[in-house]
């Protein structure tokens, strides 16, 4: 036997709801440090090309004082190099000078290093002492570099280059500050975040396990025998549309209990009713109350013969659900089945006083067992006449609809109610138990009609009035 699946307890359900609140505020997580991410990222990029931008103005500004000077003084030395703006006093910048060969010529915070030493040893600071000779050479570019021409007229006479120390080089106290809360606002925010999605993540877990819930305590009722147990969720949302369906399918669960329940009463009335008659039979004409003439064995045979056709139907019907029932598929004119279908059911119509009408058209091939379309309209004409009271009339048409072929068979008999015809290709099912086990029906002609026309891959239609009559379509594809 299988292992039995262990039922879930309220502590299970509660680890369902801790779960899915902990997905909610790891997603809030995630989304936080994404969105920080994403946020910094794009602070340091727009941060990057400000800081560009006031590098490129100051060197901008370094080049046009610097040409100024060069033209007056006459090229570069002590007296043009002191005109430059000092703007390394003031912040965190490198400016240096570059002659046309691309060799430093002058260097700001060498050259104020130097300065700062010659006024700490009294020297005096003239030309001869500080020049191009004595600047320092060995500050190296890094980080964001800028360069800028100097120029007079069209001749380029040296470069700019600067550069800051530090990302921050640049910022003034108000950028920092905006930069500091912008980033406390965000992780704030990534806070608020997880919190509010947990409790989200919370309340929806629970919405949520409630119906999943009421689903497994159904479902668990019906294991344990109780059919009439449902879930009664109502809604749009797919949670209620699978509570929906799982009452439906119990419905149809329990539906299909009540007709095994019934299939084995029909049964076991149907073989005891044949198999009683046998017996008294012969224990009479054991016991010499009977005589074994052919009256009575006519009734042996008779009933014998009912029995027969009882256990090769439900055999049959049987292999041809399981599909181990053989077909052979040939290109097949669909009157020779029909005809061949009212051939042999012509005697059980006159028996009944019933009229045929029959009206076939021609060109109506389709890829088809011989035999077994003949047993499914057989099934149909069978059904017909056993159902149609005396002086009805049965008519049988075939036709073409679009790029099938029909076989209409239509009867002026009883019918059946509306509520019923959905049950109506169920094994064993009747709507008349008692006139069914008068005529000989054993409740699975249309079940086999059903299983035979699906696989040819069509199927039947069922139009009924009660106290008017009932017409059976059956479509199969037209052979291409």
């Amino acid at each position: 036997m299988p292992a039995s699946v262990p039922e879930k307890g309220p502590e299970d359900r509660q680890r369902f709801s801790s779960q899915l609140a902990f997905a909610f505020a790891l997603v809030a997580a995630f989304t936080a440090i994404l969105g920080g991410l994403l946020s910094y990222v794009v602070w340091n990029y727009q941060f990057d090309r400000y800081v560009r931008s006031n590098l490129q103005a100051i060197a901008s500004a370094i080049a046009s004082s610097s040409a100024v000077a060069y033209a007056q003084y006459g090229g570069w030395n002590f007296y043009s190099f002191s005109e430059i703006p000092q703007v390394g006093s003031s912040s965190d910048v490198a400016v240096q000078i570059l002659d046309k060969k691309g060799a430093v010529i002058y260097d700001e915070a060498s050259l104020r290093s130097h300065m700062q030493l010659m006024q700490q040893q009294g020297s005096v600071v003239s030309s001869a002492t500080v020049g191009a000779n004595t600047i320092s050479k060995n500050s190296n570019p890094r980080g964001e570099v800028v360069t800028h021409d100097i120029k007079l007229g069209s001749e380029k006479v040296g470069t700019v280059r600067v550069w800051a120390y530090g990302n921050s080089a640049l910022l003034t106290d108000r950028d920092l500050q905006l930069r500091t809360s912008v980033l406390a606002a965000l992780a704030v925010a990534a806070l608020f975040a997880i919190v509010i999605s947990s409790v989200a993540g919370t309340l929806y877990s629970r919405k949520v396990s409630g119906p999943i819930s009421r689903i497994t305590k159904a479902a668990q009722a019906i294991r344990a025998g109780n059919l009439d147990a449902r879930a009664q969720l109502e809604g749009e949302d797919e949670i209620a549309q699978l509570g929906m369906t799982f009452d439906r399918m119990a419905d149809s669960v329990k539906a299909d209990r009540e007709l095994e329940r019934r299939l084995t009463s029909d049964v076991a009335h149907e073989l005891r009713t044949p198999l009683m008659a046998i017996q008294v039979t012969v224990e009479g004409m054991q016991d010499g109350i009977l005589p074994a003439d052919a009256q009575h064995l006519g009734t042996i045979g008779h009933e014998t013969r009912r029995l027969s056709r009882l256990t090769n139907a439900i055999l049959e019907l049987s292999r041809l659900e399981n599909g181990s029932l053989p077909f052979t598929f040939a290109l097949v004119d669909l009157n020779n089945p029909v005809r061949a279908a009212i051939d042999a059911h012509s005697s059980l119509i006159d028996l009944g006083s019933l009229t045929l009408e029959s009206d076939l058209h021609s060109d109506l091939l389709v890829i088809g067992d011989m035999d077994r379309l003949q047993q499914a309209v057989g099934n149909l004409l069978s059904n017909a006449a056993r159902y149609t009271l005396e002086g009805g009339i049965i008519s049988v048409r075939t036709y073409r609809e679009g790029d099938q072929a029909v076989v209409e068979v239509a009867d002026t008999g009883i019918g059946i109610s509306e509520e019923n015809l959905e049950k109506l290709f169920r094994r064993f099912w009747r709507a008349d138990d008692a006139r069914a086990r008068q005529t000989g029906g054993v409740g699975v002609g249309l079940s086999i009609a059903k299983e035979i026309v699906d696989r040819h891959k069509g199927c039947i239609e069922v139009a009924s009035v009660a106290g008017e009559g009932t017409t059976f379509k059956i479509k199969i594809p037209l052979a291409s």
